[in-house]
């Protein structure tokens, strides 16, 4: 099977994402997930823009919301949630519906870093009403009862991310399991 994997399914087993992208079945999974990805929300920058004739004490809520952010930033406050998982399934089905989950919320995959047995996937959690937006790392490995994923969700520049973080996690855990390839 050397850099090749075969139609018969043999794609489950591997941990190489650069062969997973390529297997038709994978990309046919991903095309689904993307057909059935939400509409983006509007980010925070719009979503302030809305309130911009809106006065606060000091000027306007977006004017103060960036002053809020920078200085957050300056001082490396950020959201920071971790959760992991074990599944059944082999490393390269848990790779896929990592992948399929980050097309179907919405979540552009911004990096992706090979390990010697899985893979570690970088996406971009969008910017909303609640936050500027953060990263979601999530690491797959191969276990001897399946897979491993281990997953970090960072808001950066907010001391309180209205649950963003949380449910970024726990949508990707439940995601997994739901659009696995069959």
């Amino acid at each position: 099977m050397a850099g090749s994997v075969q139609n018969d399914g043999g794609w489950r087993e591997e941990s190489r994402f650069s062969v997973l992208s390529t297997d038709p079945a994978v990309r046919a999974a991903l095309d689904a997930c993307l057909a059935r990805s939400a509409a983006p929300s509007p980010s925070a920058k719009q979503f302030l823009a809305a309130w911009a004739g809106t006065p606060i004490i000091g000027g306007s809520m977006l004017r103060g919301a960036e002053r809020g952010r920078s200085w957050a930033l300056s001082r490396s406050i950020a959201v920071t949630r971790n959760h992991s998982a074990e599944f059944a399934q082999p490393v390269g089905e848990v790779i896929v519906g990592v992948v399929c989950s980050l097309a179907r919320t919405g979540r552009p995959l911004k990096s992706v870093q090979q390990l010697p047995d899985g893979c570690t996937l970088t996406a971009a959690i969008p910017s909303d009403a609640r936050t500027f937006g953060g990263t979601l790392t999530v690491t797959v490995t191969r276990t001897e009862n399946g897979s491993l994923v281990r997953a970090a969700a960072e808001i950066p520049g907010q001391l309180y991310d209205w649950g963003v973080a949380k449910r970024t996690l726990a949508t990707l855990l439940a995601d997994i399991p739901a659009l696995l390839v069959p």
